[in-house]
């Protein structure tokens, strides 16, 4: 039988006085807790009771043994309680990685409002446009863009990362609007290095046909915030997510350009460690932003841009 389980027997007799107390605790015979004691005794080696007609006393070892054990299944139930209660309650430190320029732009934004219905919750945001390590960084939930790679993650879509062709309108009074892709060889883009192809850019055409095309330009960056500084001072077209550009096509800053062309969205996921079970708090901050980016026009769907 089970270890912990003949100490938990072995206690209650101690502490009830009585065999047969606990057989009606256990609803079962006086016999058969009398059965688990001695079989306690037997992988113990020692006698733990002495036992007569109406009563039983502890022996030296029984007493010592007794404390232990009682120090033991105390222990496990203050551990139960604490998880039951880290499980319930929505509290505590959550760490959570996420792009550098999306958690500026969607996740800083809306923790006003996630921290006035959760008061208890701290986040501490670790932000970088490299794929994190979970595990190694300690991170409870991450924000990632585009398919992933690592199947061992466990992930939810919350989103979807729309992209376009963008440059300010000074940029396209100097040197004129693009009208077709092909024609970005004639024009300075702003590159971002980030990528596995960094100077390929793909757009589907009517058809929903693929058309990759090569770009340069005197101006290339691994960081997308330092990208959209670029265009919006008008040093080139950039190939980005929607999010990053949103508030500034529509103060009428940024123009999406090529609009006869889409561009291929990303899945926006969060994503969780390999075989931990998201905590309370994850799950209400995770259904926080599900709910906050269903509602976010450059998230959930397209801007009227003029794209199919």
């Amino acid at each position: 039988m089970d270890r912990l389980r003949l100490m938990e027997t072995f206690c209650r007799v101690v502490e009830s006085g009585s065999f047969s107390a606990v057989a009606r605790e256990e609803m079962t015979t006086q016999s058969a807790i009398s059965k688990q004691v001695r079989a306690l005794e037997m992988q113990l080696g020692t006698r733990l009771l002495v036992r007569s007609t109406r009563s039983h006393s502890l022996t030296e070892a029984g007493q010592l043994y007794y404390d232990r054990c009682r120090q033991v299944l105390d222990t496990l139930e203050e551990a139960r309680i604490e998880v039951q209660r880290a499980e319930h309650d929505i509290s505590g430190m959550l760490r959570v990685s996420a792009p550098a320029a999306f958690g500026r732009h969607h996740i800083v934004p809306r923790l006003q409002d996630f921290y006035a219905r959760y008061p208890n919750v701290k986040i501490d945001l670790l932000l970088d446009d490299s794929f994190v390590d979970l595990v190694a960084a300690g991170v409870d939930v991450a924000f990632r863009v585009g398919e992933l790679k690592d199947s061992r993650l466990v992930a939810r879509r919350i989103g979807t990362a729309h992209r376009a062709a963008l440059a300010s309108e000074a940029y396209l009074a100097r040197h004129g609007e693009p009208q077709h892709p092909g024609e970005l060889a004639q024009h300075q883009c702003v590159v971002y290095t980030g990528l596995a192809t960094p100077n390929e850019w793909t757009f589907l055409d009517e058809d929903g046909a693929p058309l990759t095309v090569k770009v340069n330009g005197r101006f290339q960056s691994n960081s997308s915030e330092a990208m959209r500084q670029a265009v919006c001072e008008g040093l080139g077209i950039s190939y980005s997510t929607l999010w990053i550009y949103g508030a500034d096509i529509r103060a009428g800053r940024i123009k999406p350009i090529l609009t006869r062309f889409r561009l291929p969205s990303l899945p926006l996921n969060v994503v969780f460690q390999p075989a931990r079970r998201p905590s309370l708090k994850v799950n209400h901050f995770v259904a926080y932003f599900a709910e906050a980016f269903a509602q976010d026009p450059d998230i959930a769907e397209m801007l009227d841009t003029g794209t199919a």
